[in-house]
């Protein structure tokens, strides 16, 4: 259970789902439309090679919470005190054993897809995201934004993988990497909220985060900024594919999508304390999840 609980295994679950979501309510339908009007069904992952990629994936990322841990220590026991198992569960040491394992394994499953798909050089992509989850807990957390950016890029990365290693995807791949932008987008937006509530423990670490040099109002102030942007981003995908679509209406998509962030506007602005700016981290990512899930609208409504 400790270990469980070092490896985020709910965090673990979201990103298989989102996988299995990507691959079930958007690649493969879009294949079987493909077949229809062409009567040959485009070259695929097989299941064993979708379920090893999704391994990767999941392997890598668990190894990242645990490295993240380790470097974490101190810290978390201002930011989460007594929720970081490192020498407490589980020794240094053995985390390390398990990060080593976990990620060796998860790079080893990245290679062993791209080799069988003839596509070697995508196995750099599991591998680009092991290191930079390592570089992120021992040097870009602490520096100004970066950790932020390379946080959110890889949250993007864990959706728009899939399509990767799909070649015959590519010419619709449009689709999946709107999905990508919305998950970066809303991925910084909470990386930034942490931040906020984080601020007197990273402090302490000599961290260089946006409300440490900036303050929580000007902090604020950014992340309406960029909640702003991103309904701007929305906006534009909704109109120019769905504008004039009979299946479900324009207006009541945007009242789905932007209303939720008009809240997350207004809890951020009323919030002062460490735990509103955590009750708006946990609201952001239940939207993240709820947006993934937009998937199966999207195959309900359009590709099935």
């Amino acid at each position: 259970m400790i270990f469980l609980k070092l490896i985020r295994w709910p965090n673990l679950l979201m990103i298989a789902l989102t996988q299995f979501l990507v691959r079930y309510c958007l690649i493969m339908p879009a294949f079987i439309v493909e077949y229809k009007v062409l009567d040959v069904f485009p070259d695929h992952l097989s299941k064993l090679q979708f379920l090893l990629l999704t391994a990767s994936t999941v392997l890598i990322a668990a190894g990242g919470y645990i490295i993240n841990d380790i470097h974490d220590t101190s810290i978390d026991q201002d930011n989460k005190p007594g929720k970081n198992k490192i020498n407490n569960g589980i020794s240094e040491s053995a985390a390390l054993k398990y990060y080593y394992v976990l990620t060796s394994i998860g790079i080893l499953a990245g290679f062993i897809v791209a080799f069988s798909i003839d596509k070697f050089s995508l196995g750099f992509v599991p591998l680009f995201a092991a290191i930079s989850l390592y570089m992120y807990s021992t040097f870009y957390k602490k520096r100004f934004l970066s950790g932020n950016i390379l946080i959110a890029a890889l949250s993007a990365l864990s959706v728009l993988i899939v399509g990767l290693f799909e070649p015959e995807f590519y010419k619709s791949i449009i689709y999946l990497l709107w999905y990508a932008v919305f998950a970066f987008e809303i991925s910084l937006i909470r990386e930034i909220i942490k931040d906020i509530e984080d601020k007197d423990g990273d402090e302490k670490a000599q961290s260089k985060s946006l409300p440490i040099l900036y303050g929580i109002k000007k902090t604020k102030v950014v992340v309406y900024g960029l909640i702003l942007f991103m309904i701007a981003t929305i906006l534009h995908v909704l109109y120019n594919y769905f504008w004039n679509n009979t299946v479900i209406s324009f207006w009541i998509l945007s009242g789905i999508f932007f209303i939720p962030l008009l809240l997350l506007s207004y809890m951020i602005y009323i919030a002062e304390e460490k735990k509103d700016f955590h009750f708006a981290s946990i609201f952001t990512k239940v939207y993240m999840s709820l947006g993934i899930f937009s998937l199966l609208g999207f195959w309900y409504y359009f590709l099935r």
